[in-house]
């Protein structure tokens, strides 16, 4: 009887406590993301002694300056059979067929060997094209 009371007491903490750890944690990376706001101006300075809202001392994002290539305004497409897919994988499903002409509107490209754009279509559609079967439209860049 005296073995229950502590035995069950510990047993609570030990479910309680990675709980609350864990909840911790996330609530930290989110913080540390941006994600999570802080209230009652108790926000701690910023631990990597920069500036702070994502601004670079000449007042250009840090995102946005990585000095690789820039995305080009508009693609067309050059292919005569070109598809737009879900996912970075032409043996996946298609989404639509895209007409050789067609403009495209650039999100994101990918790279490294295969490379891929994510592009918006005119009829509003969103998807993977290859970037073989693409080109820039009049090399109008951002």
């Amino acid at each position: 009887m005296k073995l229950t009371k502590p035995l069950s007491f510990g047993l609570f903490f030990a479910f309680l406590i990675p709980t609350v750890a864990r909840a911790q944690a996330f609530g930290e990376y989110g913080r540390s993301l941006g994600g999570v706001t802080q209230r009652h101006g108790s926000a701690a300075p910023n631990p990597f002694g920069g500036q702070q809202n994502g601004q670079a001392k000449g007042g250009s994002s840090g995102i946005d300056n990585v000095g690789g290539r820039s995305l080009p305004l508009r693609l067309v497409v050059a292919s005569k059979e070109a598809s737009l897919y879900p996912r970075q994988d032409d043996e996946s499903e298609k989404i639509d067929r895209l007409s050789q002409g067609e403009t495209l509107i650039p999100m994101v490209q990918t790279a490294g060997g295969n490379e891929w754009y994510m592009v918006k279509t005119q009829k509003g559609l969103i998807g993977w094209v290859k970037s073989s079967d693409v080109r820039p439209d009049a090399n109008k860049t951002q």
